[in-house]
Parts: C-alpha cells; sequence; structure tokens
C-alpha cells in the first residue's frame, strides 16, 4: 500500500495539465521530466544489464492494413512505419479469438481460449495461470503494464508496477463526465446509452463495481454524430495519458533490464478523437464500403449484417469517422513512447513490440468492429525490431500466430523456457504452453513459416465457430450452422462462400480433419447443452 501511494504521489506531481499542453507539443527528445531514476533495488545485478529490454506497445482493434507501411494511406502512421522501418512486419498474423478478453488472455499465457477459459469479455483468467510476466519478473525483468488489459478484476497478473485506466480517471477528475458522455454514444451500440457501463472501454475497469447499476445512468448527454470531436483535450485523454506515463518510466528504469507492456486503448472505443484529429476524418465524408451480396452467408453472419445495417448510414459514417480519427491519434501516442526509448539510448538493447489484439470490419461486408472470422477482424498487425539483432526493414508472408511472442520472446532474451503453464496447479490445465515460437522468421524473414494458423470465436453460444487458414484458402467450422470456404488466391476479399463447390469437396475436407485434428470442436466444454 506505501509503494502505491508513492507512486499516485509522483504522478500528482508529474501531471499538471499545463506541463501535459508542453509535452504534447514538443518533441520528446527534447523534454524534460520531473522524475530522477530510482536507486537499483538489491535484487538486480549489474550481470542483469545485458538482459535486452522489450517493450510491447499494443493498441486495441487495429486494422492490419490499415498503416501506411502497408501500402494504405487513409490513415499516415509514420510513428508505427518508423518502428516497422527498423524490424520485420507481418503481413499474415492472426489472433487466437477476435475478442479483447480472449485475446489478450491468450497471449500472455501462450494458450488458446478453450485451454483457459478465458473466453467472452466476462470472463476472467483464473489467477493461478503463468503468463509472460511472472516468468519475465522470474527471470530479472522489472514487468510493467501501463494502460489496458481487460482483466476485469484485481489480480496484477505478474505485472510488479501497473497503471490501469483506474489512475487515468483519477486524473481526469470532472473531467470524467466528457468520458461517460463518449461512452454512453457510442455509435453503432445504442443500448450504452441505457446502461452507461462499458468494461471493454474501462468505465468501469473492473467487473461487478456497480451491483445496483452504473451511477451515469441518467447524467449524461445525448450526441447527434454530427462530429465524433472528443470535448477533452489530447493531454486529457488516455491513450496520451499512458504515453506519458510510459516515457517515464522508461526514464525512471533505464538503468535495468524491463518489460514493459504500454497498452492503449485507441483505436478502440469510444469513437471521439480529439478534435484536430476528428477534424481530419468528417462524419460526413465518410464513404461506405458496398455490402454486397450475403445470401452465401451463415445466417448466423446474415443477420449480424442485417442488424447493423438497420442502424443507419450516418451511424455507420460515425463509427468510421471516429474509428479513422482514433487510429490516428493512437499513432502518435505509439511515437511519444517509441522516442523515449531512443531518447534514452536504449534503442539498440531493446525488443520493440507493436501489435493489436484483433482487427477491424471497418465496413466490409457491412459490418464494423470484430466479433468474426473474416480476414480485417481476425488478422492483426504486428511488427518486431532489434536493431542490432534481427533483420531491419523487411516483410514477412508467413502465417503466424500472433500469440507466439510469449515464446519468441523468450527464445530472443535467451532466458529459460517456463516450464509450467501455471503458477499453482489449477486441475486439466495444459501442461505445455499451445504457442509457438517464431523467432525463426524473425531471422529469415524469408521462409515459409507455418502451413496454417488458426483461430476460434462464440465458444459459449449454440454457434461456436473455429478457423483453419492455410496460404491459399480459410476454412471456418460453424458448429450447427453453414460452414465457410474461400479461396484467397481468386477472393482475397472473401466474398464468395464456396462451401459447397464440388470441385473444392477434397480441399475441403482436407482443411476440415486437419482443423479438427487441431481442437476438435466436440470436446468445446462451453457450448450450451
Amino acid at each position: 500500500m506505501k509503494k502505491n501511494k508513492l507512486r499516485r504521489r509522483e504522478f500528482l506531481r508529474a501531471a499538471g495539465l499545463g506541463a501535459a499542453s508542453a509535452l504534447l507539443g514538443c518533441n520528446v527528445a527534447e523534454t524534460k521530466t520531473s522524475d530522477s531514476p530510482k536507486e537499483l533495488p538489491a535484487s538486480y545485478s549489474p550481470s542483469n544489464l545485458i538482459k535486452p529490454n522489450i517493450l510491447f506497445i499494443m493498441t486495441d482493434q487495429h486494422r492490419a492494413d490499415l498503416m501506411t507501411c502497408a501500402g494504405r494511406d487513409l490513415v499516415p502512421t509514420p510513428n508505427i512505419d518508423l518502428i516497422a522501418s527498423r524490424g520485420i512486419r507481418f503481413t499474415n498474423a492472426y489472433c487466437p479469438y477476435p475478442v479483447c478478453v480472449a485475446s489478450r488472455m491468450a497471449l500472455l499465457t501462450g494458450l488458446y481460449a478453450h485451454s483457459t477459459g478465458a473466453i467472452t469479455n466476462t470472463n476472467q483468467l483464473d489467477w493461478r495461470y503463468r503468463t509472460m510476466a511472472h516468468h519475465f519478473a522470474e527471470n530479472g525483468y522489472l514487468t510493467a503494464l501501463i494502460g489496458k488489459m481487460h482483466f476485469a478484476n484485481a489480480h496484477n497478473h505478474g505485472f510488479e508496477y501497473y497503471m490501469s485506466i483506474n489512475d487515468w480517471l483519477m486524473y481526469l477528475g470532472p473531467k470524467v463526465q466528457h468520458y461517460a458522455n463518449e461512452i454512453a454514444n457510442h455509435p453503432l451500440g445504442q443500448h450504452f446509452f441505457k446502461t452507461v457501463d462499458d468494461s471493454g472501454a474501462g468505465l468501469p475497469d473492473l467487473d461487478g463495481l456497480w451491483p445496483k447499476g452504473s451511477p451515469w445512468v441518467g447524467n449524461v448527454e445525448k450526441y447527434n454524430f454530427d462530429s465524433m470531436a472528443s470535448k477533452l483535450e489530447a493531454e486529457d485523454h488516455l491513450d496520451m495519458f499512458i504515453a506519458r506515463e510510459a516515457a517515464k518510466f522508461i526514464t525512471r528504469y533505464r538503468r535495468q533490464p524491463f518489460f514493459l507492456l504500454t497498452s492503449f486503448m485507441k483505436p478502440h472505443s469510444p469513437f471521439y478523437p480529439p478534435r484536430q484529429w476528428a477534424e481530419k476524418y468528417p462524419v460526413d465524408k465518410m464513404k461506405l464500403p458496398e455490402v454486397g451480396d450475403i445470401s452465401k452467408y451463415p445466417p448466423h453472419i446474415q443477420r449480424r449484417i442485417k442488424n447493423t445495417q438497420a442502424q443507419g448510414q450516418k451511424r455507420q459514417r460515425a463509427h468510421r469517422a471516429g474509428y479513422l480519427g482514433n487510429l490516428a491519434f493512437v499513432d502518435t501516442c505509439v511515437g511519444y513512447v517509441y522516442r523515449a526509448l531512443v531518447k534514452e539510448g536504449l534503442l539498440n538493447n531493446t525488443i520493440v513490440i507493436y501489435t493489436s489484439d484483433h482487427g477491424e470490419m471497418d465496413g466490409d461486408h457491412g459490418l464494423y468492429q470484430k466479433f468474426c472470422l473474416f480476414e480485417p477482424s481476425v488478422k492483426v498487425p504486428l511488427i518486431v525490431s532489434y536493431p542490432n539483432n534481427l533483420p531491419q526493414n523487411k516483410v514477412t508472408a508467413a502465417l503466424t500466430e500472433y500469440f507466439g511472442l510469449y515464446p519468441t520472446l523468450v527464445e530472443l532474451t535467451s532466458v529459460k523456457p517456463p516450464e509450467k503453464t501455471t503458477i499453482h496447479d489449477i486441475p486439466g490445465a495444459p501442461e505445455k504452453m499451445d504457442a509457438a515460437s517464431f523467432a525463426d522468421i524473425l531471422r529469415k524473414p524469408d521462409m515459409n513459416g507455418p502451413s496454417a494458423a488458426f483461430s476460434e470465436y462464440n465458444l459459449r453460444t449454440r454457434t461456436c465457430e473455429y478457423m483453419i487458414r492455410t496460404r491459399r484458402y480459410k476454412y471456418i467450422f460453424n458448429h450447427g450452422s453453414t460452414h465457410e470456404l474461400y479461396d484467397h488466391e481468386t477472393d482475397p476479399g472473401e466474398f464468395v462462400n464456396r462451401i459447397n463447390d464440388p470441385a473444392l469437396k477434397k480441399v475441403q475436407n482436407q482443411l476440415h480433419d486437419r482443423l479438427f485434428a487441431w481442437y476438435n470442436p466436440q470436446n468445446n466444454p462451453y457450448r450450451p447443452a
């Protein structure tokens, strides 16, 4: 408790509005910090200093192809592009489950959602599972998490230094009203105005905090979606708060090996970027993709498309405008953190990762957000940079499951691999990680890599979905519904479901067998009877 109080006092001294404005407007390389470096704990010996640091930069809901370095300039991303120029960018990286909690907990543990039961956004990871934070802390690293991780409870899951969304809410003070208004006015989530309760956006950050319902119900404004500009100043946004605190952490602990997970909220909702960024993407100028023929999609996908389209074009344009503005702004925040690393002279001894937990449909197939196994939802951006030890400015097309970052980082840092997936026994827990290291691809980006990637979704419903993606085909087994088969050589947009095409029957059977060898849907204990 005493340590937590000290951190809050340090934060309050450093985070005045005027100072924040100055930080936002200047180059990080020119910024002075009011926090002097702390003395090294006794547990950190000089031998630890040869270990590479790990700076893990994560955003939420970043569509993989919306980066300048990926060939689209709809949203310029100069800071993410800079990291890519100093590392390896993956064009075929997939998340294990296109929902925040399931994907993030899989990333931390190296275990699929079907292995841990952390599946929906209301599920919580059992505290006994070993995370990469536990493992690196045991191997001499100061492990830190600043920002969102959607734990939904008070466990730190191995992070010794943790600043959550609640710390930012304390910083905002009465300005929290603006954030509550933004939560209530989700363009495509009209129910949020009635509940003003969205743990995915950190209000509240802990599930069950308001047993009688949100105190914000009846105390929020109604927006008309003519503009998606936030009423919060840029320096007051959660993502800039996270960037500032991450930069201070890097300066404060630069003399010891650290594992810093800097986890931003944007481009995820609320879809209200600061005015400067919102004005780049006016609502009335947004063009919506054509929906196309949906008749061959599974019934559950057709229903979702129809429900989304029924909300009207203005709400869809508002969602898209806010999302694109959010992405432009969070790139600025990413740059803030990265430049702090450069300023401290740590670049060459730091492994930098940029990724996101899942993608965003952005209107493709008439859908928005995630919650499906189409490419824009399940594919994620992934960049790994370690300038003096890995190739630079390279692109790999190897199929990759991004939750392999845990064993990959273990291999790159030469720490001892974890012997168990738990820190305390859990009956039925897997003995070994599901995830596999892709360090070999980082060293040789031109190699083919694995022959398939897997993902899953909706495991606690009657229509569970399981995906196998090979270099050419994607097969989706929809338990109790129409299955899907897409040929990416002829149909990269996944517009033609060829599940009933006799010419691909053999391919379908082969993919079905490979998928069931990976995980048999009949064994899913979470599917309702």
